[in-house]
């Protein structure tokens, strides 16, 4: 008996499978086929490479992990999670996100009972999931439910949470780092970086763990400024702690930044009393990361020459003294100058003139001679050893490894360059696809070499002899620079490690119970900005924010410090009562019985307890043009506000006017006629204050278009006419006039050019 719903998955996936899919590969590099159980996602704008695993779920490691015969999903649901994944990477999320939407699909497929046309709420909810793993599901069931491949399925999220107040306070409190690891933190700081100073040099003869190095600078650089740590951090660019200063004036720390989410680069500013540490630290990176760096400019172009790979980097004079550095660095002779290897290390290499292919292998070391990694040639030849432990190992000693895996497995020997071109083509296809760029968490990416945190392979996961870590093939060695985005997760693993793994915080002797999530760093420095009476609108921007909505979930501050807000709003403190506007308040408030409270350029007639402010104009006053506002004449400090926004926005029309849109912009002609009318009544409202007696109250009625002087002594009320010039006809002439001087001036140069030859451009 036919089944619709199966019929039509066998239809999509025939359909799908007839596509050409050029930016996936399967597990050996070439074009993905539908029954591989990894898939590898090349974006064919960046070059980033995202590993899917399309087999059953629960299958973890790297590599070829979960890529075996057993590890597939039951057919058809083996080719429908392709079609997912194909699906999920043409979406405009984040490259974690994608990964998680189509995890949470291969999850329902293993653990999911009979055929998924016949799953159910119930069915699927029955399965414990976890409300993340639902919500990431729902997609995939639209998708489903879209091309008939099921019924629709309406999972609700279920809220079993305790809404109470003091729950949803307790919640938000659990958002905020406990102080006690944060000031341990601190104190780890000091440990590991007791040994350099404020120029970032070691003091000689110490060293920096610097993997422990790089978590305490991020979570220092989380404290400093409210970024998001495992997408922004990450991608720094190289560069020293900067400041500034307005009319010497105190001092603003800030670094370049790129953003996240869509929010642009910026120069972000950092906290000044985490300015000192700060700048050890960056300093710090800014010469440690250098090797790394110089690597990545040699993949880029190993042509360069000694002087513009190195720039600024000092060799060890030991040995700088064995290098010729008038000759062309190769591979290996550069990571001698980096400091790779001991000052006296030496590989075999075949003498001049050996024919080792007719030799038994056994009998081939008398045609080796010992020359030390200093004097490479790219010409000279070395043997195709996998163990160190081997007479004629080269490459295991040249790559750090006691064991290599079997590669130029068809030669016999192979020479320096040949090494050279395999490395950067594995590197750079293998190791980090997307190379010279790399990404962080996020989308946001920059080029190695130009990155603050560049780190060396053995850095990170510790040399070849150590275990764990560095799951992709040579990703240990020292020629290997580790991708932004494993900086990032290894953060979190260090400062809130899984079951018995050990943090930081125990590495340093403080207590195993210390938890740090990076993101409760944002939370804390919101809060505290917050509690520092910083606008949220200033809040918004310093963390990387479009909407200042967004902002309230991460500030944590108390009722009782809320309510003393409100409170001073409410009951605000006394104005002087010698200023002009403050008497006027009075009698105006005396006199008529309105509601008044001052304003910057006056004063204001709502009653702004019961009914709050919600007028918005195009100008700095924010209250001029409104009906209740009240100006007074006499009143030198709203004067003076208003005529500086009068400038402002005079240049504001000056510019539109000498724009070459402004002719075909509707909306640019409709702008420039209205702000013309108000920067005209602005104007006049200036001659009113300036000439009119002392204390008139003046009213603006945009209805009638005219302004009302009212003597608060006699209650005497004056009209004055707003004369207000025909500005659609000034901005006809402008336009005419732009078209003719544009049509005149269409090329400047050629018609100097004809008055040269005594000609004009009519006579061409």
């Amino acid at each position: 008996m036919i089944n619709k719903y199966v019929d039509r998955l066998e239809s999509l996936i025939y359909l799908y499978r007839e596509s050409d899919f050029l930016q996936f590969e399967g597990p050996s590099g070439k074009k993905a086929d539908f029954d591989d159980l990894i898939w590898y996602h090349i974006d064919p704008i960046t070059g980033r490479n995202n590993r899917y695993l399309c087999g059953i779920h629960g299958k973890k490691g790297r590599g070829n992990a979960g890529n075996l015969p057993g590890d597939a999903l039951s057919y058809p649901y083996s080719y429908l999670i392709k079609v997912w994944v194909i699906e999920t990477t043409n979406t405009n999320l984040s490259a974690n996100e994608k990964k998680a939407r189509t995890s949470a699909a291969r999850k329902m497929l293993s653990y999911m009972d009979g055929d998924l046309y016949v799953q159910s709420e119930s069915t699927v909810r029955s399965l414990n999931f976890g409300e993340r793993t639902i919500a990431r599901l729902r997609p995939f069931f639209d998708f489903c439910a879209n091309n008939g491949l099921m019924r629709k399925i309406d999972l609700q999220a279920v809220d079993n949470r305790d809404r109470s107040g003091h729950a949803s306070f307790d919640k938000k409190l659990e958002k905020l780092p406990d102080i006690s690891a944060v000031l341990a933190l601190g104190n780890i700081f000091s440990t590991v970086f007791e040994h350099v100073d404020d120029k970032g040099a070691v003091v000689p003869g110490k060293e920096v763990k610097i993997h422990d190095a790089m978590i305490l600078t991020f979570t220092l650089l989380s404290l400093a400024s409210p970024n998001r740590t495992s997408a922004e951090i990450p991608v720094l660019p190289k560069q020293m702690l900067q400041s500034h200063s307005e009319r010497e004036g105190e001092l603003v720390y800030y670094l370049d930044w790129i953003g996240s989410k869509g929010y642009k680069n910026n120069q972000n500013h950092v906290l000044s009393a985490l300015a000192e540490p700060i700048n050890k630290a960056v300093n710090f990176f800014f010469n440690a990361c250098e090797p790394a760096r110089i690597l990545c400019r040699f993949y880029e172009k190993p042509g360069r020459n000694w002087k513009r790979l190195l720039g600024n980097f000092e060799i060890e004079p030991k040995l700088e003294k064995n290098l010729n550095l008038k000759q062309q660095p190769n591979l290996f002779t550069l990571g001698y100058a980096l400091g790779f290897y001991k000052i006296d290390d030496c590989v075999p290499i075949l003498k001049k003139g050996a024919d080792v292919t007719c030799t038994h292998p056994n009998h081939r070391g008398r045609f080796f001679e010992s020359k030390p990694i200093f004097s490479l040639r790219p010409d000279d030849q070395l043997s195709i050893s996998k163990s160190k432990k081997t007479k004629l190992s080269g490459l295991p000693i040249l790559f750090g490894y006691t064991e290599l895996p079997k590669i130029f497995a068809d030669k016999d020997v192979v020479t320096v360059r040949e090494v050279q071109d395999w490395w950067i083509s594995f590197y750079s296809k293998k190791i980090l696809p997307e190379f010279p760029f790399s990404f962080s968490s996020g989308e946001s990416s920059i080029k190695l070499k130009s990155a603050m945190f560049c780190f060396l392979g053995s850095w990170f996961y510790g040399d070849s002899n150590t275990p764990g870590g560095g799951g992709k093939v040579l990703q240990k060695t020292n020629y290997a620079i580790v991708p932004l985005n494993s900086l990032a997760s290894s953060i979190l693993t260090r400062l809130c490690p899984p079951k018995n793994r050990d943090s930081i915080f125990t590495d340093y002797g403080y207590s195993s119970e210390l938890r740090l999530a990076p993101n409760q760093l944002r939370h804390l420095t919101n809060t505290l900005a917050d509690l520092s009476d910083i606008p949220v609108e200033i809040i918004t921007a310093w963390s990387g924010r479009k909407n200042s909505e967004q902002t309230h979930t991460y500030i944590h501050t108390s009722d009782e410090v809320k309510s003393s807000r409100v409170s001073a709003i409410v009951n605000p403190p006394e104005f002087d009562k010698n200023s002009i506007r403050a008497y006027s308040r009075e009698q105006l408030s005396t006199d008529t019985n309105l509601p008044a409270s001052i304003t910057s350029t006056g004063i204001c007639t709502q009653n702004l307890h019961v009914n709050p402010c919600n007028y918005l104009n195009d100008f700095i006053s924010q209250c001029l043009l409104c009906p209740e506002a009240c100006h007074i004449a006499g009143d030198e400090i709203a004067m003076e506000l208003l005529e500086k926004d009068l400038g402002f926005q005079t240049a504001r029309l000056e510019s539109v006017t000498g724009d070459i849109r402004l002719a075909a912009s509707s909306a640019m002609k409709k702008w420039y006629v209205i702000h013309s009318r108000n920067v005209r009544v602005l104007s006049m409202l200036i001659d009113l204050m300036k000439s009119c007696s002392a204390g008139t109250v003046i009213r603006y009625s945009n209805k009638n278009s005219e302004f009302n002087l009212i003597d608060l002594n006699t209650m005497v009320i004056t009209k004055v006419t707003c004369a207000l010039p025909n500005f659609e006809a000034r901005l006809k002439v402008l336009i005419d006039d732009n078209v003719t001087s544009a049509t005149t001036d269409t090329n400047p140069q050629l018609r100097s050019l004809f008055s040269s030859f005594g000609l004009s451009d009519k006579e061409v």
